[in-house]
């Protein structure tokens, strides 16, 4: 979710991947001139390989150590990158229902007057509702 906003991150984690991509095809050598049989060509291989896989290996636990100390900080502070917007968006709800209840409160003061039945306020909605249907710009539907 985070590569598009944290793209550093993304790429540390896909060098790391490489690199023990690397390692094991290193590894798997090594290990193949390991199993043959033991004879100057193949042990000349086999110093080869070994030397072919020591700064790999180095590179892949130097990345995986740093990506091990590194990511709990990055989960741990993902609060603090998303704490403000979260504050904002609450902020903004209070104020939005504030407003909401009093504009309800004042529409609920000019309907509500006194002394007029459910059926006398029905009569007077109908006839409010005609007038509107009288107009040239109401469609019949």
């Amino acid at each position: 979710r985070f590569s598009s906003v944290f793209p550093s991150l993304n790429m540390a984690v896909k060098r790391r991947e490489q690199t023990l991509q690397d390692y094991k095809r290193l590894q798997s050598k090594v290990e193949k001139y390991e199993e043959k049989e033991r004879t100057g060509p193949v042990l000349a291989k086999l110093h080869q390989a070994r030397e072919e896989l020591r700064p790999v290996k180095e590179d892949f636990e130097a990345k995986n150590k740093q990506l091990l100390e590194e990511m709990p900080k990055f989960y741990s502070s993902r609060i603090d990158y998303f704490q403000p917007s979260f504050e904002s968006l609450v902020r903004a709800q209070v104020v939005y229902y504030t407003e909401m209840h009093k504009i309800f409160g004042d529409l609920t003061a000019q309907i509500d007057r006194p002394g007029l039945s459910d059926e006398q306020r029905e009569r007077e909605n109908d006839a409010k509702l005609s007038e509107l249907r009288a107009l040239s710009i109401v469609a019949d539907d």
